[in-house]
């Protein structure tokens, strides 16, 4: 199952040349990891931070128009991220099925596969 996830996601992010949104995901994480105990309301939180950042314009200073549009896409379209009385989950069946902890390596592979493949491409130009 992790494996089709980072499959969909490497897709999903194809042609992206920066790593903002991976970073920004994984630092909401350990945060969120860091001032919570239980299992159950760091899932809750993550979301939900997540679920508020996707139209934020916080972010308008923070990033770039184009990796805005990234993280809104990824935390909308990628992880389906919704809300149901209160209760944030995950839409896409394939996350879903993934624990935190699952999530949160995957975001670590993910980061360190793009970081390669932007310095891949730079190493290419020169």
């Amino acid at each position: 199952m992790k494996k089709k996830c980072l499959e969909l996601t490497l897709d999903f992010l194809k042609g992206m040349d920066s790593i903002k949104v991976i970073d920004m995901i994984i630092d909401i994480y350990d945060n969120v990891r860091y001032y919570t105990v239980d299992e159950e309301s760091i899932k809750q939180k993550f979301l939900k931070v997540l679920y508020n950042l996707k139209n934020s314009e916080t972010l308008d200073s923070l990033m770039e128009e184009r990796d805005k549009m990234m993280l809104n896409s990824f935390i909308g379209d990628l992880l389906q991220i919704k809300t149901d009385s209160n209760r944030f989950y995950l839409g896409n069946e394939d996350f879903s099925n993934l624990s935190l902890d699952d999530i949160y390596h995957l975001l670590i592979e993910l980061k360190y596969i793009k970081e390669k493949e932007i310095e891949d491409k730079k190493g290419a130009a020169n």
